[in-house]
């Protein structure tokens, strides 16, 4: 059987279902220093992008039957191309302004949506009909016509999808991705029999000057990874000035004093500092989720007979925190990079001390809330052992629920639990709070025995934690 080179339509199909896949990866990714990224803001970038590229596919076919003409579906490019810029423009201003409007983060994720992606994934959809009636010649081939089209749209979306996740967003930020599209979609219009006029110059012209030179309007140093967007920044909190790393509009992940790095800033790493130095043994420390790897850093020095496993997802933050954060790789701190639930579930060591802090924003990612995990960080614990955790909950109202399904995990496999909250006062408001589970407790200084009642744990077939972090929230 010899083999068909893709025709030029196949090429734009390919190319649109590409531009498709990394435009909707890039969208979200924006979406996540002012918005957000939780499960609720990727299912409201879906959900309109699909709805837009449905009102797309049916208006565009019905003005392929009207016309046929090939002039149209460069003006679509092109438009596709402007609208792309248009997007990068406006986010920067948008997003802000839409972050402090105080509705619900769903509404707020719908309408940024609806807003800078909607009117993009409506001019792509509308691509694909007119594809399809240009590539029909004969009622003969019209199935094979039309699958062959859908097979490369499908197949350059699979490219898209796989590039953007695993190459663009290890080398360029969201912006320059946005930048690669416009090219890519005023480039596709040479696939067409279409003679560029003034009125095509002016088009594409302005679409790669608005995408290129559209200002940022942020003081802060925006860096992409494969994992995450991370913000870097500076404020002043007591006279210090302090540089944080934030994944999303609620928090700051992790962060330092500028002026004396060896200083743990945040109250939860201060807790669980203070824990440990109460703690008899720690020759073998694990800690989940490493940040920037300030607390490794501190355990490092101030114990340099410890042994500080550290895993962490996100290898760039190795270099992150070795450039923005002193970070100066001890040698008794062992970076792994790996998912810290996966670690959890093969780990065949054991430890004297396990600090869990795997906050993405202000969010524990479901597998970190269930009865399997539990019993791996039961496996990992020595006798004796003990488990500390860093939660952001309350212990009153809706946010109760949200404590008591963090701690559930921990207190179907350990007999003791401890804690205590950063308010001096019980609050139905999410707060910090530090957790402390084991079978044999030291009497740490400040802890009390936990208020809320147990609950069974979430199981990794059914995990609502979204829903119940939605209520704490509202």
């Amino acid at each position: 059987m010899k083999l068909r080179l893709p025709s030029r339509l196949e090429h734009l199909a390919f190319n649109t279902g590409f531009v498709l896949m990394a435009f909707e990866l890039a969208a979200a990714r924006i979406l996540a220093p002012t918005i957000g990224s939780s499960t609720y803001i990727w299912t409201s970038v879906i959900g309109v992008i699909i709805a837009a590229l449905s009102l797309g596919y049916y208006l565009g076919g019905r003005m392929a039957d009207l016309r046929k003409k090939q002039s149209d579906v460069a003006w679509l490019l092109i438009g596709t191309a402007g609208l792309v810029a248009v997007a990068v423009l406006m986010y920067p201003l948008f997003l802000p302004w839409l972050a402090q409007a105080g509705f619900d983060s769903r509404l707020q994720a719908v309408v940024a949506s609806g807003v800078l992606f909607a009117p993009t994934s409506f001019l792509l959809g509308m691509i694909s009909p007119y594809l399809a009636k240009l590539n029909v010649t004969s009622l003969k081939t019209s199935g094979s016509a039309v699958a062959n089209l859908s097979a490369w749209n499908s197949i350059g979306g699979i490219v898209g999808t796989f590039a953007t996740g695993f190459f663009l967003f290890s080398y360029v930020g969201s912006r320059d991705i946005f930048i690669i599209l416009v090219v890519i979609l005023l480039v596709s219009t040479l696939y067409l029999h279409v003679t560029w006029r003034r009125p095509h110059w002016i088009a594409a012209a302005a679409s790669l000057y608005l995408v290129i030179f559209a200002p940022t309007f942020t003081n802060a140093i925006q860096i992409d990874t494969p994992s995450a967007n991370y913000s870097v920044f500076e404020w002043m909190r007591d006279g210090k000035r302090l540089r944080g790393l934030s994944t999303d509009p609620y928090g700051v992940q992790s962060g330092i004093n500028t002026k004396d790095p060896d200083e743990l800033v945040f109250w939860y790493a201060q807790q669980m500092a203070d824990l440990i130095a109460q703690t008899p043994k720690k020759q073998d420390i694990l800690m989940l989720g490493g940040g920037t790897f300030t607390l490794p850093r501190y355990l490092s020095d101030t114990y340099p007979q410890s042994q500080i496993d550290t895993v962490e997802i996100d290898p760039a933050l190795a270099d992150i925190a070795r450039k923005h954060f002193a970070y100066d790789d001890p040698d008794n701190v062992n970076l792994i990079f790996e998912d810290a639930r996966t670690y959890s579930n093969r780990a065949d060591k054991q430890y004297d001390i396990i600090l869990v802090d795997v906050y993405s924003g202000t969010d524990v990612p479901f597998a970190f809330m269930t009865r399997e995990y539990g019993q791996a960080i039961s496996r990992m614990l020595r006798p004796g052992g003990v488990v500390m955790v860093n939660m952001i909950a309350g212990e009153l109202g809706d946010c109760r629920g949200l404590l008591q399904a963090l701690e559930a995990p921990y207190r179907q496999v350990f007999s003791q639990h401890l804690l205590k909250p950063r308010s001096a006062e019980p609050v139905d408001a999410a707060h910090n709070m530090v957790g402390v589970y084991g079978d044999n407790l030291p009497q740490y200084l400040g802890y009390k025995e936990s208020s809320a009642a147990s609950v069974a744990p979430f199981t990794d077939d059914f995990a609502p934690a979204e829903f119940t972090r939605q209520k704490c929230a509202a």
